[in-house]
Formats: structure tokens, sequence, C-alpha cells
């Protein structure tokens, strides 16, 4: 991999987008922003490294910024756009004034863009941090919706959603995966929908089969997302 310093300097990052599409009519709702680099490398490593040199700030809002300007204006009126970011960056002290600079030059994002919080095992501890849930009501104050990433089925998890309340709430791939033949996965969704409404939608990603988007439309889940469905691309 190229050295992380060059890879943020020269921008050789771009974004690809997978839809989020509606379970009831597989309209498109939503399409999330993934972080692309050039030549191509896991983006987990790139994320690893900059963490490891301290740019774990400087590749997010890199990447935020990416996401934002390679995103079709005639997208933006009829699906939101999702995109990631880390806990760290959200209590990062350059936050709150990166917030301001995007607001100012992207006037129309506002009620368009949906943050979507990475739950990397690394950052754990910083969700309970007061800075943390400040910086969350900052974001709607400034227009954004909240999604909390790759949530696990757990008490935390749905501690977490009583104590935050974000608008949407992504299970891992992992729940969405072979979901047509695991009635334990099934009876799980069912529970977490409990936790759910209009107010906080379910997205279930790893939709991999027509099978496993089928039983998820049965279940009640909202929000679907996965390979099935579509790869993620660029948007011309």
């Amino acid at each position: 991999m190229d050295n992380i310093h060059n890879l943020i300097r020269e921008n050789r990052l771009f974004s690809e987008y997978q839809p989020l599409i509606k379970s009831d009519n597989e309209k498109i709702f939503a399409y999330e922003a993934l972080m692309r680099t050039t030549p191509w490398t896991n983006p987990l490593t790139v994320f690893e490294q900059a963490r490891e040199h301290n740019l774990l700030f400087e590749l997010d809002t890199v990447c935020i910024m990416n996401a934002i300007k390679g995103y079709p204006k005639e997208y933006l009126s009829k699906h939101l756009l999702f995109i990631n970011i880390f806990p760290s960056t959200v209590i990062h002290d350059k936050f709150e004034s990166f917030l301001k600079s995007v607001s100012e030059a992207f006037p129309k994002l506002k009620n368009r863009i949906v943050f979507e919080i990475n739950e990397t095992e690394n950052e754990q501890k910083l969700w309970w941090q007061t800075q943390f849930l400040n910086r969350l009501v900052l974001l709607k104050r400034f227009g954004y919706s909240v999604a909390f990433d790759d949530l696990s089925i757990s008490k935390a998890s749905l501690k977490k959603l009583e104590l935050l309340t974000p608008d949407f709430v992504k299970l891992d791939h992992t729940k969405g995966k072979d979901l047509s033949q695991s009635v334990a996965k099934q009876q799980l969704i069912s529970l977490f929908l409990e936790y759910t409404n209009e107010k906080m939608k379910l997205v279930l990603e790893g939709i991999e089969e027509k099978a496993d988007l089928e039983v998820a439309r049965k279940l009640g889940v909202p929000l679907l997302q996965g390979y099935y469905i579509s790869k993620p691309k660029k948007l011309s």
C-alpha cells in the first residue's frame, strides 16, 4: 500500500455508492458512499494505517467531502446519502468547524445527509462520553440524520438505541446473509424490529440472495442493502 500521507495529500480517493431500497416496493431510498483508493487497497487497511499515523480525522473528513462531491446533484433531491464516520471524528476538536464549512459550501445538503457512525471495536468507549452525545445533538441541529452502523443484537446495542435514539439502525451484514436458511436470525431480527419504528428505521445489510430479500420483506424490515440488490459502483 502507498504511504497514507501521500494518499490523503494527493487525494487519490473516491467514492462508490451502494443503494438502500425500500422493501415494500424495491424503490431506491438512499445510497451509501464507500471509500475507494487509486490504486485499489482494502479500505480497512487504509483506515488502520491512518489510525496508526494519527491521521484518521484527516482521512475521514476527506472521504466525507469526496462522498458529497461525487454524489450527483439530481440524486440528492430523490435519495438520501449515507456517509460513514468514526466516533473519534465526531468528538474531534475540529469537527464542529468542519461541519460548518460543509454546510456553508453545500447548503442544499440540509436534511439529505445521514452520518453513519462506525461501530469499530477500537472506539467503543467513545460512545458513552458526554462529548459524543453532545455532538450527536449538534449533527441534528445542523440538519443531518444519524445512523448506527453494523450494530450487533445485544443488550449494549439496545441500550445505545434507548439513550441515543438514531434515525436509522443498520444491523451488521452477517444477519442478512443466508437469512432465509436461519430461523434464529429471523427471530433475532423480529425482536429487533420491536425496538424500531418510523422514527428509527431498521436497515438490513448483507442481502445476497433473492430468498433472503423475500424473508426480510415478510419480517417487515423497511430498508434493505446488499450485493443481490446492487454492488457498490460509481454514479454518473
